[in-house]
């Protein structure tokens, strides 16, 4: 293991996390045992310090943010999700919330380190300069990631509150029904978590838009179509929620089937071709060609 290498890091990183799904199953099947909550945040934070200074290496060699392939995508949404876990943990106290955060990233992390087709490795082409030509497409594109990394974090919400309304009409608390937050704590905190989340995609269509109002030709209009498409199904679920047209197990599969849209519209949204190095939210040609 090279403590300097990026994949090496992000790899003891996604083990960190499967850990820390282990330790949080313990201290919830052994509240008693306080080693294991304690040991839980820990992975979690190793994990995350690991996988930051991972993708920190990976920056400095490409000269940018790294969101030029579908490894450095993934682990940036990941990151996300995993600092959006312990910025909120201050704030609320959601039973395994940390345990399911920890696993989607593990499991993640993972899938795309395990896959080299995903860690193309662009920078290496002899005409590669930099992944973004203008630093306002790449604080787009930052923005929309870091996004997208909230909206994992309410899919998973939203499934813990399936999980618990099913153990509610059933009348019976089932395996994970007993160790699951409240109900009414799971819907409050799945709102503010898509309202933080649209705020930031927004944000995100605001910086690119200011961009893109210049140089239009930067952006095909199939990928403008569908980062649009998506910020609108996210502002659309948020109002449908805030007027209490769409609530319940309606609005928690909403925002999971709207957030698989979201990681598949990330392989419709990358560029044609490699070589361009052209970015994928939006999608520019490197130095304006």
């Amino acid at each position: 293991m090279n403590f300097n290498e990026a994949r090496d890091l992000l790899w003891i990183a996604s083990i960190f996390y499967v850990f820390a799904v282990g330790f949080g199953f313990a201290s919830t099947f052994f509240s008693k045992n306080s080693f294991c909550k304690q040991a839980t945040l820990l992975a979690i934070v190793f994990g995350f310090f690991l996988q930051t200074r991972g993708l920190y290496l990976r920056g400095l060699e490409i000269s940018g943010c790294p969101l030029g392939n579908n490894l450095e995508r993934i682990q940036f949404i990941t990151w996300s999700l995993i600092l959006t876990f312990l910025i909120l943990r201050l704030l609320w106290k959601l039973n395994l919330l940390g345990s399911l955060c920890s696993g989607m990233a593990g499991v993640f992390g993972i899938i795309s380190l395990i896959n080299g087709q995903w860690d193309h490795p662009y920078w290496m082409e002899s005409t590669y300069q930099r992944l973004f030509s203008d630093p306002w497409i790449e604080l787009h594109a930052s923005i929309a990631i870091f996004s997208y990394g909230i909206f994992a974090l309410l899919a998973i919400v939203s499934g813990m509150y399936l999980i618990q309304r099913k153990s509610l009409l059933s009348k019976k608390s089932g395996i994970w029904g007993t160790f699951l937050p409240p109900i009414h704590d799971l819907d409050h905190s799945a709102f503010r978590l898509l309202l933080v989340g649209t705020l930031f995609l927004t944000l995100s269509i605001v910086v690119g838009g200011m961009h893109w109002v210049h140089h239009p030709e930067y952006v095909t209009s199939f990928k403008l179509f569908i980062t649009l498409l998506l910020w609108a199904g996210y502002c659309i679920l948020f109002f449908l929620r805030y007027s209490n047209r769409l609530f319940g197990s309606k609005f928690a599969k909403s925002a999971i089937s709207l957030f698989i849209v979201a990681i598949v519209s990330m392989g419709f949204v990358n560029s044609k071709d490699r070589n361009a190095n052209i970015s994928s939210i939006p999608v520019q040609p490197r130095n304006g060609q």
